[in-house]
């Protein structure tokens, strides 16, 4: 008893989601008798037609229509505030362990569809920002990894590089900090384990169990409760190759970033592999295609090389995004600006493949890690707006940064710039209705306002 009588203590905010409800519920009933040109509440009624009239003339349909979307707007607000605020009342425990959950379930379940394509660390920070927005999210990941702990595995097991799809999965996790420990966990002694990756191990032993890199990332998946879903961008065994400005050719991608010569083309072998259908189907779904962030050469171009993932994207309706990378990267894109980027990724598969470049505009303060950076060979990619618009991109710059050792994409900053270009833009996010617009931007209002 004393429980339920928690809920009309002051300050919980019962009483106002109650009254807002209400005052819905009434707007809405007015809105459709005023449009049926039927009478339900009399005095009351009369006194709003008078208002309606005065402001919108003789067209008193247009008037109860905008009366009932107010009211089904102050409805939906006031009932979702409701709900929550009695819950916590009343049911705080369970309000913790099982209401907000699933609450948050059906929210996620309602968000755009998202497919991300590219490898590495930088795709791995983008899903962590797009996960609290959506559930909804794809993963085509780059398999032309050849070093470290997933070239060993693919040279001894003939397993599909799994360290970047590892990435992926932890970075979707549900649960991530533990889980990201240990997965990313590299043992250090050990003649045969040294330089492996736990994650790694577990997928190849997934992949061993079942005979089928499909259903060891589906097994993974599934322990880590991810929000979305990765594919591989291809299941066959591709090797990539560099042409460089001499002519010569490099092979495999833990070579080509070594390279001192600039990059010419970036080529697969086999050049016609097949895509997985999944993947091709996510593509023509999706609300919105995201290329990057990541390294340009070699997690980026390499799904776009694959013929009919490039064509999927051209035909696709969504709205498409490319995330230029803050900082150049030796041996890849050494005095790369935006544009150059850009026409990059153009060369390699369909010019106009992307609507919006998005970039950084936050300037990097850290005297240090600026001369950290340019002793590597490194800087910041100039954003040279005047040829961007030449090739018909739209630019949207942005405060993405995150300084810390490194220079990278705030994960937060980052899906909310992406998360906001799609509330705007009238032609993404168009197979959704009202009440799923509301509630992602609803979403996009409480991580703005850090809730």
């Amino acid at each position: 008893m004393m429980g339920f009588l928690k809920m009309f203590y002051p300050g919980l905010g019962i009483k106002r989601w109650l009254i807002l409800a209400v005052i819905g519920l009434v707007l809405v009933s007015v809105g459709a008798s005023i449009m049926g040109n039927t009478s339900v509440l009399g005095h009351m009624e009369a006194n709003i037609m008078s208002f309606i009239i005065n402001l919108f003339g003789s067209n008193w349909f247009l008037g109860g229509a905008v009366v009932f979307i107010l009211g089904i707007l102050l409805l939906v607000v006031g009932f979702k505030q409701l709900i929550g605020s009695f819950i916590n009342a009343v049911f705080p425990e369970f309000a913790r362990s099982q209401v907000r959950p699933v609450y948050q379930e059906f929210i996620l379940s309602r968000g755009p569809r998202i497919v991300v394509l590219g490898g590495g660390t930088g795709l791995s920070v983008l899903l962590r920002g797009l996960k609290e927005y959506t559930n909804n999210i794809t993963a085509i990941v780059s398999v032309a990894d050849d070093g470290g702990s997933s070239g060993r595995l693919r040279d001894q097991l003939g397993i599909l590089p799994p360290g970047d799809v590892r990435n992926c999965i932890v970075a979707l996790a549900d649960k991530e900090a533990l889980m990201e420990k240990l997965f990313n966990y590299r043992f250090h002694q050990g003649e045969e384990l040294a330089g492996h990756n736990l994650g790694n191990l577990f997928l190849a032993a997934m992949w061993d169990m079942y005979g089928n890199f499909e259903e060891a990332i589906g097994k993974m998946s599934k322990v880590l409760a991810i929000r979305g879903k990765v594919i591989p961008a291809t299941l066959e065994n591709v090797i990539l190759k560099a042409e460089l400005s001499d002519g010569s050719i490099v092979t495999g991608e833990s070579n080509i970033s070594k390279t001192s010569l600039p990059i010419k083309r970036v080529s697969i072998d086999p050049e016609q592999a097949e895509p997985l259908a999944e993947a091709l189907d996510a593509l023509q779904e999706a609300d919105a295609i995201i290329l990057g962030p990541g390294s340009l050469y070699t997690s980026i171009i390499p799904n776009l090389l694959i013929s009919k993932i490039t064509e999927a994207i051209k035909t696709s309706p969504a709205l498409k995004i490319y995330v230029c990378n803050i900082m150049t990267q030796p041996g890849e894109t050494d005095g790369y600006t935006a544009a150059d980027h850009l026409q990059s990724i153009y060369e390699h598969s369909s010019p106009g493949l992307v609507d919006y470049i998005l970039v950084n505009e936050q300037p990097i303060l850290n005297q240090d890690i600026i001369r950290k950076y340019a002793a590597e060979g490194a800087q910041r990619v100039v954003v040279d707006g005047e040829r961007l618009r030449k090739m018909g991109v739209k630019i949207l710059s942005k405060s993405l940064l995150e300084e810390k050792e490194l220079v990278r994409h705030n994960s937060q900053k980052l899906a909310q710039s992406i998360i906001e270009l799609i509330i705007k833009q009238k032609t993404g996010f168009k197979r959704y209705n009202f009440i799923d617009r509301f509630i992602l931007l609803e979403k996009y209002k409480g991580k703005e306002r850090g809730n």
